[in-house]
């Protein structure tokens, strides 16, 4: 009795599986009778073997219609297990691959009893479609029949099988009970550990392979693929070495694995070296050397490298056109980027997706740019269209992004149309480009409805959408949908870490903002540059400079505005926090601006640290900051401050072009540090000269350091030569000095007359002088005098100040 069909939903669901498999009177034998160069099913043994001759060369070959043609011609009694064999490989190799696993469930109904290697082939094929579970099934039926102990074959493909699968403990399981494992098998575990992310695994596999003695061209590139991703460049280097040992260094393959590998790693020169040793150069280390240019942002390096290759190659793929054309996009190269569209259209490479995705992002940005050209990536995608015919969700991304910068909301919502007319189920990518698209253009609410009606959504719809509701100024329900987010176990990720902490910003919730910190460390984001700097701003915006400070030290020097933390510190008058963050700023070799260093100057002089303030000097200096005037008045104020006037001179006289700012500088540091015979020789000397003229502050200065040293007719020959000559009106500051000048000198009589005849009789500042100066001299007569006229301006300033009238 013959055992019954395999269940109706395994059996295969192509046509061509029943036609050709279960029924040999199937039209596909009608189709192919007119076929002249396939042997008729009734030819000598001869012919037959030229059938499936002629089937291997094509399957081979990847031609698997043909090869598909002449299976069908054969007749049933004539396919023998080679014959299955052989188209089985060629679908499991060149695709698709669900066809060779209907091709065994087609054997097992016609009761052909495949063999190992059937089966071997069986298991890349579940590996090609990741199906798991059938490769378990697979698994079950060879231990069944004895073939996993005894054939290699069989074992290397389960093993590349649950790899596949990403079932890893599994394939190490069957790798362990091989007794011994072969070159293929070693391998096979080594790639199954580098595709899991295992890389640690694979090279300690490695280096008892090598141990062994086992090693070849695609171990190395597997133990390099692995180095490269725990960052171990030393390891790079040894296996280098190793290649260079064993005579490997002018394999194409591995050259290439060598740039890679370099090229990941920084090492852009030994990368270079590598690359310019190579006798044949193919695309692959074109492509390989212009990505890893590319990935490290030497865009110079890369477009001379692609200018090279188009010389000296006869063209190049779509991975060279995606990869320099992303180098076009950050540099705004605009007229490079049409030259290599319109090279893509004569190549006939106008309709692969990715480059197509990759052109539309460098006209989305030139649009960007060029507002006169906004409608120019819409006729790209109407382009697009009419040469493949039907949605790309990269293309339609690209498209929304367009529109979102452009603030085109009509043109969103044609394409939002077009996407539901297409019948095409949107990835999670288009939808969060249309939630991000509806909310920059401000159609909030409709970008809240279409997110409220997506099933399922992603990190990158959650991500978009709280952007979204935060740019709209909506933070309150942003954080009410980084709630939900949570509650519902989606993974954030960097842009919804920034938006929410934008919220909390905006709403002033130190707590939630904390919170967010600790989340985004739980989840690994702890050290990503873009959440660094928000919740830098963020703690900055709550006061807490030094955590922010803290913060700041995992981020480098290019990424850190210091200044922002030096004007923070500043505000909250900090300025024991601004001198030891100049000392953060010389360990990490920071660049300053003027504002920043004028506000370190500052600080060192109020807190009179004259050391850390010749340290800033010397900085400064090094960096060519104290090289302006206005830097070397502060350095004045700063050494003043700090009582060094020996320094003050230093930095005056080392001034190439002194103007009136530095001389009032430094005769303000001669009149507080207790000069000011020295202060009124330097005024004299800046009256002679001409390009100099004297500020009101000066005058000030030098009316002071008369009243110091009693000089009365100095002082009046200063103070009538800025009236008339100078044209500058006094303040109250310059007539209390005058009045000081008098009253230290004991001429009460010509004071009161001063401020009779010159003085504003509202001037309180002058009544207040004469009054210290009667004081100061036991002059009881004046005191009384000047007390009784301060006491009289103060009254009358009271009654001069309107009066608060509440309303009747």
């Amino acid at each position: 009795m013959a055992p019954p069909p395999p269940p109706p939903h395994l059996l295969p669901r192509s046509s061509s599986f029943r036609s050709s498999a279960v029924s040999p009177t199937s039209p596909h034998k009608d189709r192919h009778r007119s076929i002249s160069s396939i042997p008729h099913a009734a030819t000598a043994p001869a012919a037959a073997a030229a059938q499936l001759s002629l089937l291997r060369a094509h399957a081979r070959a990847g031609r698997m219609r043909p090869a598909r043609e002449v299976f069908d011609a054969m007749p049933a009694p004539g396919r023998t297990l080679i014959a299955w064999t052989a188209l089985m490989s060629g679908y499991a190799t060149h695709g698709p691959a669900i066809e060779a696993l209907e091709l065994l469930l087609c054997m097992l109904g016609l009761l052909l009893r495949p063999d190992a290697f059937v089966f071997s082939v069986a298991l890349r094929a579940c590996a090609a479609v990741g199906s798991l579970r059938l490769g378990r099934q697979l698994h079950g039926a060879v231990a069944k029949l004895g073939y996993v102990g005894a054939d290699l074959f069989v074992a290397n493909g389960l093993v590349t099988m649950y790899s596949s699968c990403q079932s890893l403990r599994c394939a190490e399981k069957v790798f362990g009970g091989i007794a011994a494992p072969d070159l293929v098998s070693l391998t096979s575990m080594l790639s199954a550990y580098t595709e899991n992310g295992c890389d640690a695994e694979a090279l300690m596999l490695f280096m008892e392979m090598v141990r062994d003695g086992v090693c070849d061209a695609f171990t190395l590139s597997v133990a390099l693929r692995a180095a490269s991703s725990l960052g171990h460049v030393g390891l790079g280097h040894q296996l280098h070495c190793c290649m260079i040992k064993m005579g490997l260094v002018g394999n194409e393959f591995l050259d290439n694995c060598l740039i890679g590998f370099y090229g990941r790693s920084g090492e852009l020169q030994l990368m270079r070296n590598v690359f310019d040793e190579m006798d044949i150069k193919d695309l692959v280390s074109w492509n390989t050397i212009i990505q890893s240019y590319a990935e490290n942002l030497c865009d110079e390096e890369a477009l001379a490298h692609f200018r090279a290759m188009m010389f000296e190659c006869t063209g190049c793929d779509e991975f060279t056109l995606g990869s320099i054309l992303h180098v076009v996009t950050r540099r705004g190269a605009f007229d490079h980027g049409m030259e290599i569209h319109g090279y893509l259209i004569r190549a006939g490479l106008d309709s692969d997706k990715h480059v197509m995705s990759a052109l539309m992002d460098m006209y989305v940005n030139w649009a960007t740019l060029h507002k006169g050209h906004q409608i120019f990536p819409l006729r790209m995608l109407k382009y697009y269209l009419s040469v493949q015919g039907e949605l790309d969700q990269f293309i339609v991304a690209s498209s929304l992004k367009s529109c979102a910068s452009d603030l085109d909301l009509a043109a969103g919502r044609m394409l939002h149309a077009c996407i539901l007319k297409s019948n095409a189920n949107p990835d999670s990518f288009v939808t969060s480009s249309l939630v991000d698209m509806y909310a920059k253009c401000g159609a909030l609410e409709e970008s809240n409805l279409l997110f409220s009606r997506t099933k399922n959504p992603g990190t990158a719809a959650w991500s978009a959408v709280i952007s979204g509701n935060c740019l709209n100024g909506q933070y309150g329900r942003a954080m009410h949908l980084f709630r939900r987010m949570q509650g519902e176990h989606v993974q954030p990720n960097e842009f919804t870490y920034t938006a929410v902490l934008t919220a909390c910003m905006a709403l002033g919730d130190a707590v939630s903002g904390m919170e967010i910190h600790s989340n985004s460390i739980r989840n690994g984001y702890g050290t990503n540059t873009s959440v660094l700097k928000s919740l830098v701003n963020f703690y900055l915006r709550q006061g807490r400079y030094h955590q922010a400070l803290k913060l700041c030290l995992s981020l480098s020097n290019h990424e850190v505005s210091w200044g922002t933390f030096v004007e923070a510190f500043s505000q909250a008058d900090d300025h024991t926090g601004i001198v030891n963050l100049f000392h953060v700023l010389q360990r990490c070799g920071a660049e300053l601006d003027h504002h920043t260093a004028r506000l370190i100057l500052r600080s060192c002089g109020k807190l009179a640290l004259l050391e850390e303030g010749l340290e800033a000097h010397a900085y400064m200096t090094k960096h060519g900051l104290a090289s302006t005037a206005c830097m070397n008045n502060h350095l004045i104020d700063m050494y003043s401050s700090c009582g060094s006037l020996r320094h003050a001179f230093d930095a005056f006289n080392y001034m190439p072009d002194k103007d009136a700012s530095s001389w009032t500088s430094i005769i303000a540091a001669n009149v507080e540090n207790g000069c000011p015979e020295t202060a009124i020789r330097l005024f004299s000397q800046m009256l002679s000269k001409e390009k100099c003229r004297p500020t009101s502050q000066a005058f000030l200065l030098v009316l002071k350091a008369c009243a110091e040293t009693g000089l009365v007719s100095e002082a009046f020959r200063f103070f009538v030569s800025m009236t008339e000559v100078y044209k500058i009106q006094p303040s109250e500051g310059h007539f209390s000095h005058m009045i000081e000048v008098l009253g230290r000198a004991g001429m009460f009589k010509e004071a009161e007359h001063f401020i009779d005849s010159v003085v504003p009789s509202e001037s309180c500042a002058s009544a207040r002088s004469l009054l210290c100066a009667a004081k100061q001299n036991g002059n009881d007569e004046t005191v009384k005098l000047a007390a009784d006229k301060l006491a009289r301006l103060c009254l009358l300033s009271k009654c001069s100040t309107p009066k608060e009238t509440t309303a009747p």
